[in-house]
Formats: structure tokens, sequence, C-alpha cells
């Protein structure tokens, strides 16, 4: 397994993004991109360190994300990406616990986060919304950069990393804006706060009662089971 170069990332997005019935530049409504891809999605407290996981059945036919919803949603979103890489991308897939903070990742895991990247921040879209004097002046102003980013719905830190990947910001730049205090700076900016908080706790995505109902249906599983499936929804 190679590592992914950018173009590469930006044309498996593509793909996935096709595959679920959007274009190759507008934003991701994440709930709605995991229902047309028929992913059972379930968000749940986590440890610290841990922001997700994925499996899908051996014919690759089901396949399940679990997000931490101790998270803040920007970085639900990112995992969420991460993890579509994995089931869809990946040569080899694996059940495992994606890392908040992981030293020495692997290419899998590198590729992830770039695919990620791309998937929820297509390259088109952000030139597009980008100022062209910012863009020939390297000087993205914190305007633009608020824009962007609660228009992909990611964290600040995910954009600005995306950004210094397309040569678009400076190493030094992204070293500053990763220090910036961003939820009081969005305060200001008038911007709503719920991206940087936690939040979805016991959400669950996907089509699950209806698999339930047919298993019901065929006496895969008892009345007593199928109630105990259908209260797990109810008490979200």
């Amino acid at each position: 397994m190679n590592k992914l170069s950018i173009t590469q990332a930006e044309e498996l997005s593509y793909k996935l993004r096709n595959m679920a019935g959007f274009s190759d530049k507008e934003p991701i409504n994440m709930k709605t991109f995991i229902m047309k891809l028929g992913i059972l999605l379930l968000y749940k407290p986590m440890g610290s360190n841990s922001c997700g996981m994925s499996l899908m059945s051996a014919d690759r036919q089901y396949k399940f994300i679990l997000i931490n919803s101790k998270n803040s949603k920007g970085r639900q979103h990112f995992t969420i990406g991460h993890e579509l890489y994995h089931l869809y991308y990946d040569e080899k897939p694996e059940p495992h616990v994606c890392k908040l903070y992981e030293q020495n990742k692997n290419i899998s895991e590198y590729n992830a986060d770039i695919f990620s990247s791309a998937l929820l921040m297509p390259q088109k879209s952000i030139i597009e919304n980008i100022p062209d004097t910012e863009i020939i002046k390297k000087d993205i102003s914190m305007a633009t950069l608020l824009k962007l980013q609660h228009l992909f719905s990611v964290s600040f830190q995910a954009l600005v990393i995306r950004l210094k990947h397309l040569k678009m910001i400076t190493e030094n730049q992204l070293q500053q804006f990763l220090g910036l205090p961003i939820t009081d700076i969005a305060k200001e900016y008038g911007y709503n706060t719920s991206l940087y908080k936690r939040g979805n706790e016991n959400l669950m995505i996907g089509n699950f009662g209806e698999k339930a109902k047919i298993l019901f249906d065929k006496e895969k599983i008892s009345e007593g089971h199928y109630t105990e499936l259908l209260n797990m929804i109810n008490n979200e």
C-alpha cells in the first residue's frame, strides 16, 4: 500500500460522492450522506483518545460506523470521513479504533485522513469560496477561514491542515492558526459555536429499524428481542 497523493485522494472522494448522489464540490450533510450509502451509524461515548471505529460483514454488504459522541461535532464529521475510507478503499479493512492522538500513523491511517479531508473539503469548492486576492497573496482572512469551516462543518484544525496540504497557507501560518482560541473568535464573528461542542449522543443513523423488522418477520429474532431493538431507537 502506498501513500495517497492529494490528487488521488480527490479522485477517490469524487467516486464516493457520486455513489451517494453528491457533486464533486457541494458541502456534505454527513447524516444524509450516510443514509444514501446505506451505512448504520451510531454515536456513543468512548474513551478520551478514541474517535471512532468501523467494521463490515465478510461480503462487504453491511457496513457499520461508531463515533465518539464526546468529541466535537466538527471532529465527528472528520472521523466519519476517515472511517469511510477504511470501509470503501482500504486494501485490507479490519475492525479498529481510530485514535485522536497517535504517533507514527501507518499508511492506512494516513490515507484515511487525507481522504477525509478531500471528501469533506473539495479543492474546487475551497477555491470558489476564497477571494482571488487572498489566494494570490496566501493571506487568507479570518472571515474567510470561518466561512469555510462552517460551510464544510469541520474542525478548524482540519480546515487549516487541508489548506496547508493544498499549499494555500504556509507552515508558519498553520502554526499560528492552530494556536488561536477559535471558539471565542467565532463568537466575535457571530457564528454559532455548536460545531465546537460535543453532541449526538445515542443518535442512530440508518435503516436499523427496518432490518430489525425484517428479522422479526422472518422469525429470526423473538418478539421480545425485536421490542428491545426498537427501544434502542426510541430511547435515543
